[in-house]
């Protein structure tokens, strides 16, 4: 199949993601890293309505309704859709086809991380588990900008009954929305951890690359980390905790990456609701240490060198913390001929899953390209990107992400 654009890093093609694939080799990828249709007909686009899904769909723009000043689809229309147990088991039979395609591509080991609604990941993550792939983790995006869609229940009680509707102010139907889950799940390995990633260079994530604070003002400073505690096997077998170099408790780098990540106004609040917390030094001496009375290569740690670290700050310092806007600002939210997509994530937040489970230079797919975020992100962390989007109103929106200048900073490992 002929790429309506190419470049030195990203290949598109204009197609529906189940013919372009079969086109791809067999175990050619490295990762998938994508943000699926949720079957939940978001703001009416008929591509997104779930008993449409294995049929050919519209053309991506909304379906008929009433529309605002501006004449777009009343969002509202998202309330409403299709919840039957056919449409959602069609849905889910489609998500399977894409999935399995998708294991076929990737090399063994690879990740796959995809992104679901609220209400209908739970079927997106069966197809993706039928397919053959392994579950290893969700992650929760948490934002604050979520507009609830919800049926004022006195109002409607007003209509036929006005005398029973006061009973009712203050019902409605559905809660805020405030989180998005992202599947993350595997592709088997072959063999162990440590021989599949030395043959395809997947299996593993970047933990050391996803870290959580790195000095910015933002994150909080790290401080130096102690010496560690370094579990080393002997000849028959024990254990020594002697204290060897290296950092404890934590990496001057940053904390481990969590599978919850924050938006500004998350951040902000748990931080308000935490206050500031204190993260204290190390005592002076383990006693609870089983193995403090042993001697010789089973000896135990006593003493702790200098201090762990200590730190404070809000609870958000634990998280990674992203921007999230309700509309992407326009350098992140682009528009051609007055088609704009309605369902853009952050480009830091792709760029952060990217970079979580891919290998350097890696090579990432995304069978659902959308507006290119996911290409974008690949360019700034220096990845190579095959890309798929089947509607042709969105073509013109990727095409002008990719043909921007874009700043990606020094490459360290050219």
């Amino acid at each position: 199949m002929r790429p309506h654009y190419a470049d030195d890093q990203v290949t598109l093609y204009h197609g529906d993601c189940l013919e372009v694939l079969t086109e791809l080799s067999e175990a050619s990828v490295d990762a998938v890293v994508t943000d699926p249709p949720y079957g939940i007909s978001f703001m009416g686009r008929q591509w997104d309505q779930p008993g449409k899904f294995g049929s050919q769909r519209g053309d991506g723009r909304p379906r008929g309704g009433h529309a605002n000043s501006r004449g777009s689809h009343d969002a509202m229309a998202a309330g409403s859709y299709d919840l039957s147990p056919s449409a959602m088991r069609n849905f889910q039979q489609w998500c399977e086809q894409w999935a399995t395609e998708c294991l076929r591509v990737l090399k063994p080991g690879g990740h796959m991380v995809a992104f679901g609604g609220a209400r209908t990941w739970h079927r997106l993550a069966a197809a993706v588990e039928d397919s053959g792939f392994e579950i290893r983790d969700s992650i929760a995006w948490l934002y604050g900008s979520g507009f609830p869609k919800s049926l004022d229940v006195s109002k409607a009680i007003d209509k036929t009954d006005p005398d029973s509707a006061g009973l009712w102010e203050g019902w409605g139907t559905a809660l805020k929305p405030s989180f998005e889950p992202i599947v993350v799940a595997r592709k088997p390995l072959s063999g162990t951890v440590a021989a599949n990633v030395l043959e395809h260079r997947t299996g593993a994530l970047n933990i050391d690359g996803c870290r959580v604070g790195d000095g910015s003002d933002s994150q909080g400073p790290r401080p130096a980390a102690e010496p560690s505690a370094t579990r080393r096997y002997g000849d028959r077998g024990g254990v020594s905790l002697t204290a060897t170099p290296g950092p404890r408790g934590g990496s001057p780098d940053g904390r481990w990456p969590t599978n919850v990540v924050l938006d500004e106004d998350q951040a902000a609040e748990l931080d308000q609701q935490s206050g500031v917390l204190k993260s204290g030094a190390n005592p002076t001496r383990r006693g609870s240490d089983k193995f403090r009375n042993a001697y010789g290569e089973f000896a135990g740690q006593t003493e702790c060198v200098a201090h762990r670290g200590a730190n404070e700050g809000g609870a958000s310092r634990f998280f990674p913390v992203f921007r999230y806007e309700a509309k992407a600002p326009s350098s992140e939210r682009p528009s051609a001929d007055g088609v704009a997509h309605p369902t853009v994530k952050p480009l830091e937040l792709m760029r952060w899953l990217v970079r979580l489970v891919t290998p350097p230079k890696g090579l990432v797919l995304d069978p659902f390209a959308g507006s290119g975020t996911t290409a974008e992100a690949c360019v700034h962390e220096h990845m190579h990107c095959i890309t798929v989007e089947r509607e042709a109103d969105y073509l013109p929106l990727i095409l002008s992400r990719l043909t921007k200048p874009i700043e990606v900073g020094f490459d360290f490992t050219a």
